[in-house]
């Protein structure tokens, strides 16, 4: 009996401020509409950037003159790399 109760004064609250019941409900479906859309463009934006990954890798290689690829002898990766020494004629 007292859930009917609450239920009552909730209709009767709702029907006193239509204004504010129309804003809320309009905020509120605004809101699962933009949280879905979120959600459903970044899962595309991820699955499309998979795989474009994925086609990418599978035959192509990238080169930089003058730097490293890994890391090594403590140095990280993309270090610039050159010729230290110059060579000496005569």
């Amino acid at each position: 009996m007292m859930l009917i109760e609450v239920f009552k004064e909730a209709w009767i609250a709702l029907g006193r401020n239509r204004v504010r019941t129309l804003l809320t409900m309009t905020g509120i479906s605004w809101g699962i509409v933009a949280v879905t859309l979120l959600l459903s463009y970044g899962s595309g934006f991820r699955s499309v950037l998979l795989y474009t990954f994925e086609v990418f890798g599978k035959g192509a290689v990238i080169c930089w003159p003058g730097t490293t690829s890994e890391q090594a002898g403590g140095e990280r990766a993309a270090n610039r790399c050159g010729l230290t020494r110059r060579m000496r004629l005569g």
